[in-house]
């Protein structure tokens, strides 16, 4: 991608890559190139699917079900996403209920399907593994024993045993105590404009962003994208480009509404939820610390040396316009004449239908096998903030390709800045280098 291809694509930062437009299906041959010295293949050859959350999210029984009881909603006389009522199947333990007709287990006890048998310290009935597995107690975290996918949070059964799905990676918890999973990749255009059609109800947001704080999933900017760049005679080639970018301009609820819809938790503590606001830079507490770090062993996520590896501005000896669009290109791209996505590099070289096989700048890697970006092109929000309401700040990690080419303080993985939850609009908008990434555990 040196030359012609990359000076139009690779770092364009400009075009926005999955917005709510639709989406038309991807011709063979029509995406960029690849760079022949920074992506790294990724483990054979067939192609990854971005899209959306796994599937049996609440559901307790196999087998088919009604459309609207695999959306990803909770709507209709469901009483969790896609179970209870009277349509859909029944509740896995853990879920919402109203009654224990709504719950696999027959038990519903404070608005919660709650089996005894799900709660003894014992692996009996049906379960996989201790209190969970089989097809009444919760799914099971990662590490635990396991028949098929639907015995695991993650969906994914790899012998008898819970991994993490397809675009995640696994991380070791410092101090051992087993693992959990984190996207390999900042989420992209394309994942985050599944979630936006998906048409996830306002309200169904955690107590505190509920409107008036949060009051649409809309990023603020660079949204929706183009269907290519300009001067591109194939639209295809650019909309694949602009999908593979990382959604940027998303505000704290946005993220996390996110990361809940797709069945993962927004980055927080290494067992889940969230970590206290000063602890987010211990790597024995902070799920994103714990994995840019090497369970805090690296300052950086490529090593224990500093290199300009990561997008931190106009670097990575790429040439000159490589961090947005050649100056032919330097305006339009669906943004009212500005291209909000100048400075950011696509993280992969996905089709249309966000399908990858490649990591672009897989120099930016660690700190474990299989983890990218870690640090620069966009910052990411975490669960990580100083107070319940609506104003607090929360911690946002990685610096970003603002930081600077070789600012070793502002790209290492202890670097922190807080910004509000939703912060109000200004120029410069404070969410214009902010995406984010998930978590499961």
């Amino acid at each position: 991608m040196r030359g012609t291809w990359r000076s139009l694509f690779v770092a364009i930062a400009s075009t926005t890559g999955i917005s709510a437009i639709g989406i038309s299906a991807c011709t063979g041959g029509e995406r960029p190139p690849p760079l022949v010295d920074e992506p790294l293949a990724r483990d054979g050859s067939i192609p990854i699917s971005e899209a959306g959350p796994p599937k049996d999210a609440g559901d307790a029984e196999a087998g088919d079900v009604p459309s609207g009881c695999s959306n990803t909603v909770k709507d209709g006389a469901e009483t969790d996403v896609d179970c209870g009522g009277n349509v859909c199947g029944k509740c896995l333990d853990g879920k919402a209920c109203i009654a224990k007709t709504d719950c696999a287990g027959d038990a519903c006890l404070n608005g919660t399907c709650t089996t005894p048998n799900c709660t003894n310290g014992s692996s009996d009935g049906d379960e996989t593994d201790t209190d969970c597995g089989g097809s009444i107690c919760a799914k099971c975290t990662i590490g635990k024993r396991c028949k098929q996918g639907s015995d695991c949070v993650s969906g994914a059964c790899t012998n008898q045993v819970c991994r993490c799905p397809g675009g995640m990676t696994e991380v070791s918890r410092a101090g051992g105590n087993g693992a959990y999973c984190i996207d390999e990749i900042e989420v992209t255009k394309y994942q985050y404009n599944k979630f936006i059609t998906a048409n996830v109800p306002i309200n169904d947001q955690i107590a505190v962003c509920k409107p008036p704080t949060n009051t649409e999933f809309v990023p603020r900017g660079a949204w929706p994208p183009a269907s290519a760049p300009p001067n591109i005679n194939s639209p295809n080639v650019g909309k694949a480009y602009n999908l593979s970018l990382p959604v940027h301009y998303v505000d704290w609820c946005d993220a996390y509404a996110y990361c809940k819809w797709a069945n993962k938790q927004l980055c927080g503590a290494v067992t889940g939820g969230s970590v206290a606001f000063d602890r987010a830079d211990q790597a024995d507490a902070g799920a994103w610390y714990n994995a840019c770090s090497a369970q805090g062993t690296k300052p950086w996520p490529f090593g224990t040396i500093w290199e300009p590896r990561c997008n931190g501005g106009q670097g990575l000896s790429l040439p000159e316009d490589a961090g947005g669009p050649i100056a032919q290109q330097g305006n339009g791209y669906g943004f009212g004449g500005s291209n909000q996505d100048r400075g950011i590099y696509a993280s992969n070289n996905g089709d249309v239908n966000g399908n990858y096989t490649i990591i672009h700048f897989a120099q930016c890697a660690g700190g474990v096998t299989g983890l990218y970006h870690m640090t620069g092109n966009v910052a990411e929000w975490e669960d990580s903030c100083d107070g319940t309401e609506a104003d607090a700040s929360c911690r946002v990690r990685g610096g970003s390709y603002t930081s600077g080419v070789d600012n070793q303080a502002g790209l290492a993985c202890a670097t922190t800045r807080s910004e509000q939850r939703v912060p109000p609009v200004a120029d410069p908008d404070p969410l214009a280098d902010i995406g984010f990434r998930c978590c499961l555990y």
